[in-house]
């Protein structure tokens, strides 16, 4: 005689791999027609990948344009801004990101940090869609999408005055 509960294991796998699966569908992730996985910046923007260890007055960019993708992340993820430039995200896919820095809004606390006296922001970036900021306040922010935190979408802007 089989146990009822011999039943429940293939079932929680089926159930899982179901979760994961609309989850997959739901985000959309997949390269956009005609265009490579985490295409870069448009001709004539500047970017920097440039690390908070490395990012000096000198090499610091008074503008700097960072594309959320449908891969799920910031590309580059980390950029060198000179205080007083401005950064702007460009949804270049076809689903739903945000840009976020907001402690109260982060469910890891970790991906959300600005330095004193800055403001915290939250941005829809609808398909297609941009969105400029100005940064006056030196130091390392930490910022992520809040549908796709989870799933490790997350960027860091250093600001050098």
């Amino acid at each position: 005689m089989t146990h009822p509960t011999s039943r429940r294991p293939p079932l929680l796998l089926g159930l899982a791999a179901l979760g994961a699966a609309l989850l997959v569908a739901a985000c959309g992730t997949g390269p956009i027609p005609g265009q490579p996985a985490g295409a870069g910046g448009t001709p004539g923007s500047s970017t920097s990948t440039t690390s908070s260890g490395g990012c000096t007055a000198a090499s610091a960019q008074s503008a700097v344009t960072v594309d959320a993708t449908n891969s799920l992340k910031f590309t580059p993820a980390s950029v060198c801004l000179k205080a007083g430039g401005t950064i702007t995200w460009k949804n270049v896919g076809n689903i739903f990101h945000t840009t976020t820095d907001d402690s109260a809004l982060a469910a890891s606390p970790g991906d959300a940090a600005l330095p004193s006296g800055a403001s915290s922001w939250n941005h829809p970036l609808n398909p297609g869609g941009s969105f400029s900021l100005k940064l006056t306040v030196p130091g390392t922010y930490k910022y992520f999408c809040l549908p796709h935190e989870s799933l490790g979408m997350l960027g860091q802007i250093t600001v050098v005055s």
